[in-house]
């Protein structure tokens, strides 16, 4: 039982068939071609349209910055031209300086851009693949459940034909046969149906990954939390995507009333001309300032404050949603992994020696029929409810990982 405590992640299980060909039939598949599970990730990861978008926003951040690094003002060039009583020509130059700061302050917002572009970056990062591996949690579920179905099915359809065997020697009642057969029928019914669930998990599987790669990874045992504190020693909240990217939501509001109070102060511009009028030489100085009397740009510097203020609550909320998302995955995984453990204690039994026994006591007819398929849908029952056990042990696990970012340190502890 130890040995399941430690998290085994395997080569890939065989991508069922139309058919949904029995597990048996996927142990026949190569295994050298079978992907695990972190270099699988990193293939979906790298080519994900999901994370190419979040990089190209990244990119357009770093070329906004750029720009709103450079000088605000450009130097204006200017001609002139008079012919009259005396012909005049000058040429001159202007410059408008930024004494107010407008550069540094729009700098500012440049760099909060960029904080809250690679806080979404890492935030596409965690949530795809938190979807990725809940998909295969559910998949590898559904999976095991249909070959359990399909071993229920291969053992109704062997209990028939010995009831039809054992009826035709006058050795069981007819009512028994009869109920063999709807057994049979019962256990392709309940076939058909993982069947469907399965194909849903599989949909959905390749929905997230963006193909259908025909092999994938599937996760054995149970996860390990030696790299992760189950305390929570490691969360750190303020670094969690979320709250870096409301921190940096704040920060770009914060830069952005810099930019609006700069903008309300007028920058100078000084000019420089030269020319001729007639046979005598012009020199020209002017200086110029705009005068703020009709638009003085204040009530951009009060929207500016209530969008920091908006952006001061969101931050609030997301800190409360984070928190309360972490400490609920963490209370899910624990109550998931206690029931595990007593399963694992208690209830795990070897069931294919039970149905064993079941069948060769029917044989030898010291049990009758409807004893035989009580007890044998109770080890099929017990096996499923341990497959869904587990299923929902690893999607526990997965939120509690997604919840405090430690997606990326899991995987890398697999590797």
């Amino acid at each position: 039982m130890k040995r399941m405590r430690r998290t085994l992640v395997g080569i890939a299980a065989v991508g069922y068939c139309t058919a949904f060909v029995p597990w048996f039939t996927a142990a026949l598949a190569d295994d050298q071609k079978r992907p695990v599970l972190y270099e699988f990730i990193q293939q979906t990861v790298g080519d994900h349209p999901s994370l190419k978008a979040s990089e190209a926003a990244l990119s357009a951040a770093w070329a906004r910055a750029r720009g709103q690094a450079q000088p605000v003002y450009n130097p204006a060039l200017a001609v002139g031209y008079e012919n009259a009583e005396l012909t005049t020509k000058e040429i001159g130059i202007s410059q408008a300086f930024d004494w107010s700061g407008k550069r540094g302050a729009r700098a500012g917002v440049g760099r909060a851009e960029i904080e809250a572009a690679e806080a979404a970056y890492a935030l596409a990062r965690k949530t795809l693949l938190t979807e990725i591996l809940t998909a295969l949690a559910n998949y590898r579920t559904e999976f095991q459940k249909h070959s359990v179905a399909a071993e229920k099915e291969a053992l109704s359809v062997k209990f028939l034909a010995l009831a039809k065997r054992l009826s035709s020697a006058g050795e069981m009642p007819r009512a028994e046969l009869l109920t063999a057969q709807l057994a049979l029928a019962e256990s392709r019914a309940a076939k058909n149906e993982v069947a469907a669930a399965l194909s849903n998990a599989n949909e959905r599987l390749i929905a997230t990954v963006g193909e259908d790669r025909g092999f994938w990874p599937r996760l054995d045992g149970v996860p390990s939390i030696s790299s992760i504190g189950a305390d929570g020693s490691k969360f750190i909240v303020e670094k969690l995507p979320e709250m870096r990217l409301a921190i940096a939501k704040t920060e770009i509001s914060r830069a952005r009333i810099k930019v609006a109070k700069t903008d309300r102060m007028p920058d100078p511009t000084v000019g420089l001309r030269v020319g001729e009028e007639g046979n005598s030489n012009l020199i020209g100085l002017s200086v110029s300032m705009p005068i703020p009397i009709r638009n003085n740009y204040k009530a951009e510097v009060q929207a500016a404050g209530s969008d920091l203020m908006v952006a001061q609550q969101d931050y609030y909320s997301v800190n409360r949603q984070v928190r309360a998302r972490f400490d609920a995955s963490l209370r899910r995984y624990i109550s998931a992994s206690d029931a595990w453990r007593a399963w694992e204690e208690n209830g795990a039994e070897p069931l294919g020696e039970q149905r064993a026994l079941l069948g060769q006591l029917l044989e030898a007819r010291e049990i009758s029929a409807i004893n035989y398929l009580v007890q044998l849908n109770q080890t099929f029952a017990t096996e499923t409810a341990s497959i869904e056990l587990n299923g929902r042990l690893w999607s526990a696990w997965f939120e509690w990982q997604n919840a405090g970012a430690n997606i990326s340190t899991w995987l890398e502890t697999i590797q």
